[in-house]
């Protein structure tokens, strides 16, 4: 594969080391992305259903006590999140995150991890788009049900994913600055009549502190956007770490501002709108519209961001061999079809099917653990052969990989078997692809895939890379 100056791709799916990246002669890449853009999409990815939907059903499962949920989940979610930094640093330029998982598990596993959070990104869509359409359905538009309202906007994200490139990505710039403008403003109110909180007993009588927990995982997924585009950041080995735990703070702040706001309204129960009813009991008339119209954009928001996350790793898995070359085919005008159409016809089936959001927010937090498993796995291992290679290393050695390990592990009880069963059927059917990758059904234009990549010119770079922010800064 001559031309591009990228890495080969051998049969098996194998990589020969690529050069390093030079300062952007024809051809290459002329900057990387910086760490203001990779922290404004991992938070925008997080706070959508994490927020709208979540929230209430936290509180009324766990009352008070929901705070401590949001914090354990962010606080597991974040061991496991320091083994994906230790893979993610050793990856070569313009490689995914995950590249070095190849090496040090082997392709198979490292397709697994890529698989699984491929499924946690389409099913995410799923269950945001049902908040949305829950949302649309009460505030807006009541002449139509939840699932049809869900599947129209599907198929909007779909349209717009395979539209002009640009406007993806403006578009995900000015919906995250929207929504999270219009929390703090319901945090503001909430932290205004925090005196009125009830917070005792902090923990209710029937409260299911470890189910909440478990619910909540998935709130804190969106920092691997930032793992998978590890070879396409400035300086990775500082900025992807610093990128991931500023993203699960500030997103857990938010969080727990949230929490805080819908205690103080003191509405219960408060179900998937809840955020919505609490605004207009903290707010007046116009509070509830008003975050109902924040809700809808937010959800808009994380599910464009799941498809465009999605879209790259199948871009990613594709340019490493671990799936028909075709399946991760970029067209001509740089959208990736198969993937945008793929994850809209699972995220609407599982619409249509499913019809029960925590049943789908379960199953993505059940491929999501997977994925984090074989991380940890990951990075246990490059850990007893004491960090080999340059990258960031961990203190205590193996503790925090185990740690990661069994804190994810523990989560999946929790979930319900029948989630834990589909995820496992989900990541089984992927596997046949994986196991079909040489078949020359679906071929594809591996140069061309390769230059997009170094040129971050795929579908998720552009929308990083070219973001705009409101203080004028331009990273």
């Amino acid at each position: 594969m001559s031309g591009t100056g990228t890495q080969a791709v051998d049969a098996g799916g194998s990589s020969s080391t690529p050069p390093a990246a030079s300062d952007g002669g024809p051809g290459e890449a002329s900057h990387e992305i910086g760490l203001i853009p990779c922290v404004a999409f991992c938070v925008g990815t997080m706070i959508g259903g994490g927020v709208f939907t979540l929230s209430g059903l936290a509180v009324d499962q766990s009352g008070p006590s929901a705070i401590i949920a949001y914090l354990v989940a962010g606080a597991v979610m974040l061991l496991s999140a320091l083994s994906f930094v230790v893979i993610s640093s050793r990856s070569q330029p313009g490689d995914s995150g995950y590249a070095p998982l190849g090496d040090i598990l082997s392709p198979g596993w490292r397709f697994v991890a890529m698989w699984g959070f491929y499924l946690n990104a389409v099913t995410c869509i799923a269950w945001v788009l049902l908040s949305f359409g829950s949302y649309m359905n009460e505030y807006f538009v009541g002449a139509m049900g939840q699932v049809s309202l869900a599947l129209i906007a599907v198929a909007f994200i779909a349209l717009l994913n395979l539209g002009p490139a640009d406007l993806v990505g403006r578009t995900e710039t000015w919906l995250v600055g929207l929504k999270v403008c219009i929390l703090l403003v319901l945090v503001g109110y909430g932290l205004a009549s925090i005196g009125a909180i009830q917070w005792t007993p902090f923990v209710p009588e029937g409260a299911q502190l470890a189910k909440t927990t478990a619910l909540l995982f998935t709130a804190y997924t969106g920092f691997n956007v930032v793992t998978n585009m590890a070879g396409s950041v400035r300086d990775p080995k500082k900025t992807v770490p610093t990128a991931i735990v500023l993203s699960i703070g500030i997103s857990a702040l938010i969080y727990v501002g949230i929490i805080v706001a819908l205690l103080a309204s003191g509405v219960s129960p408060l179900g998937e709108s809840g955020l919505g009813k609490a605004a207009t009991e903290l707010m007046g008339s116009w509070g509830g519209p008003l975050v109902a119209f924040a809700a809808c954009v937010s959800t808009l928001s994380a599910a464009n961001g799941d498809v465009l996350g999605a879209s790259e790793l199948m871009i990613r898995l594709a340019r490493q061999g671990d799936i028909p070359p075709g399946v991760g085919r970029i067209s001509r005008r740089g959208h990736p079809v198969f993937s945008v159409t793929l994850a809209a016809g699972i995220g609407a089936l599982l619409i249509a099917v499913a019809r029960d959001g925590q049943l789908i927010i379960s199953l993505s937090n059940v491929t999501a653990i997977f994925a984090m498993l074989v991380v940890n796995v990951g990075a246990f291992r490059l850990a007893l052969r004491k960090w080999p290679g340059e990258g960031v290393k961990l203190p205590g050695g193996i503790i925090i990989p185990t740690l990661g390990f069994l804190a994810a592990a523990v989560q999946l009880p929790s979930l319900g078997l029948e989630a834990v069963i589909v995820g496992a059927g989900m990541t089984a059917v992927g596997y046949l692809m994986y196991l079909f990758r040489h078949n020359t059904m679906f071929a594809g234009d591996l140069a061309e895939m390769e230059r997009m990549i170094h040129e971050l010119e795929t579908p998720l770079a552009r929308a990083l890379r070219r973001k705009r922010f409101p203080l004028g800064t331009d990273p």
